[in-house]
């Protein structure tokens, strides 16, 4: 099984915007900010669903989305309508608009797909996603993960697989840190025990 150094994924990398981790008296905040993302990610993709009020014109901009145009009025108007600045988690404000740009362009992709029950290390493993292209996607960052994830988006839109999009959200919003290493190490877990589950039923 792939196995991630804590000491590779724990530094701090100013190419990701990100500040150092923040220390346990914000432990409270940032549950909280967590808890508003993950409310916030459900409504979106309740909106993007078949019965959602978002248009396809605007589905259809934000699957457009590239990191060469990642800013388009379909995904202001998202922002504005979740407020979601307190979502940085100390990014700055470019390198936050531009990982909520590739995420919205994800879950255009994925309309109707979002299921909170369906972890994404859960939703790979069953879609038949590889151990190498995983193994890629778990050490990205910056523009590669981004590229990344819209190959992932349109692989999981062609299976018709549902999977839990707040993963994506926590892999594109934080990159570095103690944090970012338990999302990842929990979608390992999720992605190894599934293929797992899959050799020894078969």
């Amino acid at each position: 099984m792939y196995r991630f150094q804590q000491t590779k994924y724990a530094r701090a990398d100013a190419a990701t915007g990100e500040t150092p981790a923040a220390d346990a008296s914000t432990t409270t905040s940032e549950d909280e900010i967590s808890r508003r993302l993950n409310s916030a990610i459900g409504k979106i993709a309740r909106r993007m669903g078949p019965d959602g009020e978002m248009s396809n014109g605007n589905i259809a901009e934000l699957r457009r989305i590239s990191s060469e145009n990642p800013f388009t009025p379909a995904l202001w108007k998202v922002l504005f309508d979740y407020d979601l600045e307190n979502a940085r988690l100390g990014l700055d404000q470019d390198t936050y608009e531009r990982r909520m740009a590739t995420l919205l362009m994800g879950m255009a992709h994925c309309a109707g797909l979002h299921d909170y029950g369906t972890s994404l290390g859960q939703a790979l493993a069953e879609a038949g996603w590889s151990e190498l292209r995983f193994v890629r996607l778990m050490e990205a960052r910056g523009e590669t993960l981004e590229s990344l994830i819209r190959r992932l988006a349109q692989y999981l839109a062609s299976k018709g697989q549902p999977a839990n999009w707040v993963d994506v959200a926590r892999l594109l919003l934080q990159q570095e840190g103690d944090k970012a290493e338990t999302t990842r190490l929990n979608i390992s877990r999720s992605y190894y025990g599934t293929l797992y589950s899959k050799e020894n039923t078969e």
